[in-house]
């Protein structure tokens, strides 16, 4: 599927905004652009990953694979007067719910007796995965994943949470995030990274590893346009 982003604003000509466009020489800095190319058609993969740095068009193309009202938030909805075992799915199977938050790494039985707005944010982050994977939509996005959590915890939580995942049969989902070192444990079944525009698949031939990736930047024109402070 071929998705073509592009954004834009006013090309303000204020005194700064000309001195910055003198100095900096940007081609564009009030239009965006980015084309897509993601392996989405077909039944034969259920984990897809687009990663790449912020502001690199994750999100965006996040909303378009599927619609914006696909794109899954882990950290709305709970109800904060009622512990996350009454909201995870109330009517549904208890086994279920518990197994599911055991599955995703949430094992602290005394967390899920507390409303979601206590929990610290490793177990937000766990008892988001475990409502999604008991909902488990045909097709659903998830931005920002594990962009609130240390890195150590979420390694472990991404191969927990792909794990728990491959149990729900034909079952669709794309993670958005920022960070590479979660492809080696969440083995997705392909990964787009918006920086170069390239999509690697995962085979039974070879796993993927943060390492196919490189990052480095060559210090051009282009990457003298972005600054961070």
């Amino acid at each position: 599927m071929r998705i073509e982003v592009q954004h834009s604003c006013e090309n303000y000509k204020s005194f700064r905004a000309e001195k910055v466009k003198s100095l900096f020489n940007p081609e564009s800095g009030h239009t965006w652009s980015h084309i897509a190319d993601l392996p989405v058609e077909g039944n034969d993969w259920q984990i897809g990953l687009i990663v790449g740095a912020s502001g690199s068009g994750k999100s965006s193309l996040g909303k378009q694979v599927w619609g914006a009202d696909r794109v899954y938030d882990l950290y709305s909805g709970w109800d904060n007067e009622k512990p996350i075992v009454d909201c995870i799915a109330p009517e549904g199977d208890f086994k279920t719910v518990t197994g599911a938050l055991a599955s995703v790494g949430l094992g602290d039985v005394p967390a899920w007796l507390r409303p979601f707005k206590v929990l610290s944010n490793r177990e937000q982050f766990r008892a988001g995965l475990a409502r999604l994977t008991v909902e488990a939509p045909d097709k659903v996005v998830v931005d920002e994943f594990t962009s609130v959590i240390d890195r150590q915890i979420a390694q472990v939580g991404a191969a927990a949470f792909a794990k728990a995942w491959r149990r729900n049969t034909g079952k669709q989902i794309i993670l958005l995030s920022c960070h590479y070192d979660i492809i080696e444990w969440l083995q997705p079944d392909w990964v787009y990274d918006t920086r170069t525009a390239d999509v690697k698949k995962n085979s039974s031939q070879g796993l993927l590893f943060p390492s196919t990736y490189g990052r480095s930047t060559a210090v051009t024109g282009s990457f003298l346009k972005r600054i961070t402070i």
